[in-house]
């Protein structure tokens, strides 16, 4: 035998475990001994024996009354649902899909935030792009209508229509023409006033005329146009002028061009 088994022999680690009042570090160093070596574990065996021979004898029989009492109540006696453990276990499971089920409702907020103030920066970019636009056009209208190259002409209404002013802008050099529109007088829903250009002698339509947010219209500019001629048609307008219901014209000459302020 060795002096390591000898030394833990003699030690009352091997009795104490077999009492269980070891820690846990003892027990597993003793159940190492035990499997390690066959002389500790036929000492544990005999002493294992001899601890059920004195429990025996000095044993006292339970009363059959006792007996019948105890089993009465233990069948009576209502079992737990589930171990405390369980419970823990099940109470913890339950935590943590909450704390999954908060922490996925947080991403998908946050994924919504996101979503909406990427959608909002593209709105943002694509206003200042219109917006640009815009501004690009409205700086280019005013340069054109204040260039000394446009000619500028008043267009009048006849006594069909005595309350229609407008004045009209022709830039040859950049090919562009707006009118700009001070009073209309009101038609019936089912008419419109429709401008033509005179080009070789014959109409050519052009837009509806009709007031605006800012009374200020873009039309179409046609080579040598010779006049602006307005008159009343249907709705949606008409690919022949009905000269009968011409309402007003103004001709391109140097007579009828508003003269520039000095």
């Amino acid at each position: 035998m060795s002096d390591r088994v000898s030394q833990f022999l003699e030690s009352d680690l091997l009795e104490r475990y077999l009492m269980g009042t070891t820690s846990p570090i003892e027990s597993q160093e003793a159940e190492y001994f035990i499997e390690k070596f066959p002389e500790v574990k036929s000492t544990y065996e005999e002493l294992q024996e001899n601890l059920e021979n004195y429990a025996a004898s000095y044993a006292v029989k339970v009363p059959k009354e006792l007996r019948a009492t105890i089993l009465k109540q233990t069948k009576s006696k209502p079992q737990r649902a589930l171990p405390i453990l369980a419970i823990t276990a099940c109470m913890v499971a339950i935590l943590f899909s909450l704390v999954a089920f908060m922490i996925y409702e947080q991403n998908q907020e946050l994924l919504r935030d996101r979503q909406f103030t990427s959608n909002l920066l593209e709105s943002l970019n694509d206003d200042i792009v219109s917006n640009r636009q815009m501004l690009q056009s409205v700086e280019e209208q005013f340069m054109i209508l204040n260039s000394a190259a446009t000619q500028k002409y008043i267009l009048t209404g006849n006594k069909k229509a005595r309350k229609l002013e407008a004045v009209a802008y022709v830039n040859q050099l950049e090919k562009r023409s707006y009118i700009h529109v001070a009073s209309l007088p009101e038609l019936p829903d089912e008419q419109v006033y429709q401008m033509w250009a005179e080009v070789d002698g014959k109409l050519v339509p052009l837009d509806i005329l009709k007031l605006t947010k800012d009374n200020l219209v873009e039309i179409p500019y046609e080579e040598r146009m010779a006049s602006i001629n307005v008159t009343i048609e249907p709705k949606g307008g008409s690919k022949v002028a009905n000269t009968a219901n011409e309402v007003a014209t103004i001709i391109f000459n140097r007579e009828n061009q508003i003269p520039d302020p000095q």
